[in-house]
Order: C-alpha cells, then sequence, then structure tokens
C-alpha cells in the first residue's frame, strides 16, 4: 500500500514536472523581457524630457522623497506590469484553478491601474505647466493677485486630475465630485461677487466723476445766462 502511494505521487509528479518547468520558462523570460523593455522605455522618456518635466511637479517630488529615481519610476512601473503578465501565464501554464481566478482578476485590473498612473502623472505635470504659465504671463504683465489665481486654477485642475485618474482606476470617486461641484460654485460665486464689487466700484467712480462734470457744466452753463442778462 505505501509503495502505491509512493509511485502515485511520483507518477503525479512526473505528470506534473513539464508544466513546472514550463511555468519557469515562461517566468524567465517575462523577467528578462520586463527588465529589457523597462530600460528602453525609460530611457526613451528621459531622452524625451520627460522626467525632467515630472520632476517639477508635485508627484515626481513625492516620488523622489520615496527614494525613487524618476527615470527608474518608468522602468519600474513596465516592468512590473509585465511580470505580472508572466507570472500570470506561468500560473495559467500549472492549472492550478484557484491561483489562475485570482491572478486573473489583477492582470484584468492592471491596464486600468496603469492608465490611471499615466493620467495622474501626465495630468498633474500639465496642470503645473499651465499654473507655471499663468504666473509667468501676470508677473510678465504685472497683474495683480496672478500668483494667487494660478493657485487657484492648479488646485482646481489637481481635483479633476485626481478625479479622472482614481475614476479609471475603478475606485469610487463620488465623494470628490461633491467636492469638486461645491468648489466649483465656490469658485464662481467669489469671481461674479469678485467682478460685480470691481464694476460698482468702478462704476461708482465713473458716475460720480461724471456728475462732478455735469455740476460742473450746469454751474457755468448758469453763470454764462446770468452774464449775458
Amino acid at each position: 500500500m505505501p509503495l502505491e502511494i509512493i509511485t502515485n505521487l511520483v507518477s503525479q509528479f512526473v505528470a506534473f514536472l513539464p508544466r513546472i518547468i514550463g511555468a519557469i520558462i515562461i517566468l524567465i523570460i517575462g523577467w528578462a523581457v520586463g527588465r529589457g523593455v523597462g530600460a528602453a522605455i525609460s530611457r526613451i522618456l528621459d531622452r524625451a524630457g520627460v522626467d525632467d518635466a515630472l520632476r517639477k511637479t508635485s508627484i515626481g517630488r513625492a516620488i523622489e522623497r520615496a527614494g525613487v529615481p524618476t527615470p527608474k519610476f518608468f522602468d519600474i512601473l513596465v516592468r512590473v506590469f509585465i511580470y505580472l503578465i508572466a507570472v500570470f501565464a506561468a500560473v495559467n501554464v500549472l492549472q492550478i484553478d484557484v491561483l489562475t481566478y485570482y491572478m486573473k482578476m489583477v492582470v484584468e485590473y492592471l491596464p486600468s491601474l496603469i492608465a490611471g498612473i499615466v493620467i495622474l502623472i501626465f495630468g498633474l505635470m500639465i496642470a503645473d505647466f499651465i499654473g507655471d504659465a499663468i504666473t509667468a504671463v501676470g508677473r510678465e504683465a504685472k497683474i495683480e493677485y496672478a500668483s494667487l489665481v494660478s493657485l487657484a486654477v492648479r488646485g482646481i485642475l489637481y481635483l479633476v486630475v485626481i478625479i479622472i485618474g482614481l475614476s479609471t482606476m475603478k475606485i469610487d470617486v463620488s465623494i470628490l465630485n461633491v467636492v469638486v461641484t461645491a468648489i466649483s460654485w465656490g469658485v464662481a460665486g467669489a469671481i461674479a461677487l469678485g467682478i460685480g464689487l470691481a464694476l460698482g466700484f468702478g462704476l461708482k467712480d465713473y458716475v460720480a466723476k461724471k456728475s462732478e462734470d455735469w455740476l460742473k457744466r450746469a454751474s457755468e452753463s448758469a453763470r454764462a445766462l446770468e452774464k449775458k442778462e
């Protein structure tokens, strides 16, 4: 009886051995491809200046504070994506139902995760670029409160980008939508109030000046009539 059990175990192992070897080969290929493709994409983005642009953003500074160089970040991102695909392929070869099920869920979620991260990175880069452009134009044109407007625009764009990025990652952002709606109405109200006050004070000064001119002309006309009489 024990001999029969051992024989069955050995036969099962021998039957399973090709799958193990296939899974190992897939993992080795995935590791090599991940390293190569990650390094290549990192170099391409570095030459395109994406790394330098990312360093100037808040997310880029956060990445570097975490101890990850900005050029290495894209390399790691691509590697992880390819590694997980290789792991899923290896698990699929092993034909272990439970592992295959969970790895399938992870791999199916990966595109959404990667797309959300890309949207966050490039969206925040664009938001910072627009904010810096407003500050620069305001400084050159000597516009008051340009830095405050830049900060407000940057903050709103940050929120919009974060909402889009998290939504792409399939994360519930209903609370953030409420916050952004409230902020948008608040900013719109503040702008309307500011324009109203500016117009009000401007018209007030204009009417006062014109009133003085009208009174002056009326008094001059009255004096002229008195002299004629």
